[in-house]
Formats: C-alpha cells, structure tokens, sequence
C-alpha cells in the first residue's frame, strides 16, 4: 500500500507542470495612443498574470493613419490571442499641414486635422480588416472624453469619431467597449471636466477606475476561451 500511494504521489508530480503548461495565458496586445496605453498598464496590474499584455516592439502608434501605414511591424510575428485597440486622440489634434510627419500645430496657427472624418472612417476600416486576419478576438475601446479644448484639439470632437467608429465596428461585428460612456456616467450636467489626460485620476476622486470596463472585457474573452 505505502508504495502505490507512493507511485500516486509521483504520478502527480510529473503530471501537475504537464496541466499547467498547457493552461496557456492569454496574449494580448494593445493598439493605440499612449493616453489610451495608461488605461491598459493600470488594466494589466489588476489582472496580474491572468493575461499578458504587449505593446507593440517598434513603439505605439498614436494615430489610424500612423497604424495602418505601420500594421504588419505593429503586429509582428506573436500569435496573438486578442487584440485591444483605440484610436481618436491622436486623430483630432490639429498639425502643421507643410510636413509629412505629425508635427503638432494649433488651429490658430494654420493647424489641420490629422485625420478627417473621411480619412478616420477608411483608416478604421482598413485596420480593422487587415487585423481580422489575425483571427486574434478583437476589441475596440471608444475614445474618452476631450471636453476641455486647448487650442490643439476642438472640445467634445470625440463624439463625431467615436460615431464613426461604432459604424466601422459594428460593420466588421467587432465589440465596442464604451470608456466614453463609462466617464461621462460619472459626471453631472454641471460638473466641471478635467483635461484629456486626467480622467483616471477623476474618477479615482469619485471612487470609480477608469480601466475597470477593460478588465471586465477581458476576463469575459478569457472565460469564453475555456
């Protein structure tokens, strides 16, 4: 009896790293702007080593047009499990119109767009096809909100992209975590909103987490998986 009970301890020992060899953390990787990159990292701690999540080796993309043009370095040669990605803010900031690279201008200046509407719908749906064919599981973050203007970037421009993108997203039938809607539930008509940037540190005042709406869409992807 003692040395079947030993066998069985054995047995187990060698089967137990087998189990959890094959339990494979999930590989994510994120897409987008380094504002929209903040809400991941704080993601990525909460859930530990549930997930892994990546940004991309040859540095982020803070702009769809920027994307696109760099897509297949972005991606590189991981399979990935799922992708997260957003773009918008980078998208709306106005730029000197006399040079290739984005070099940041404001309105006042002669600054433009760095992508127009048009140019953020076709981007979009690019992307999104090119990234399909990843066949990782695919979320898109809305874009938060930008109700302060400081002269590089109209207030409330969002709205308009985050529209535009819900149409893209909802054609190639790619699920849409609403961040947008998740920050301006905690604000009244009157409240005053902070700049672009500090939303995190908002709702934290107001005992919410900006990335807790990420979180809960990953780990919906992951039971999924199983």
């Amino acid at each position: 009896m003692p040395h079947l009970f030993h066998r069985f301890l054995i047995t187990l020992c060698l089967l137990i790293p087998v189990a959890l060899a094959q339990e494979k953390v999930p590989q994510v990787l994120f897409l987008g702007d380094q504002v929209h990159g903040a809400i991941v990292q704080a993601a990525a701690k909460e859930l530990g080593g549930k997930v892994r999540i990546h940004f991309p080796p040859v540095g982020t993309a803070n702009d769809s047009g920027t994307a696109l043009a760099k897509i297949d370095s972005l991606l590189g040669e991981t399979k990935w499990d799922i992708i997260y990605f957003n773009f918008g803010i980078g998208d709306l900031f106005y730029k000197d119109p006399a040079t290739r690279e984005i070099r940041i201008m404001t309105k006042d200046a002669g600054g433009v767009r760095v992508s127009t509407p048009e140019q953020y719908e076709k981007n979009l749906d690019a992307l999104v096809q090119r990234l399909k064919t990843t066949n990782a599981r695919l979320i898109w973050g809305s874009t938060t909100p930008m109700a302060k203007a400081n002269n590089l970037f109209d207030a409330n421009s969002e709205i308009e992209y985050n529209t535009i993108a819900a149409s893209v997203m909802a054609k190639h039938k790619v699920p849409v975590l609403d961040l947008h809607g998740h920050v301006m539930a905690q604000f009244k008509a009157e409240d005053k909103h902070p700049p672009y940037a500090q939303y995190a540190k908002e709702l934290e005042k107001r005992g919410q987490s900006l990335h807790a709406p990420l979180v809960r869409a990953l780990q919906s992807v992951m039971l999924k998986r199983k």
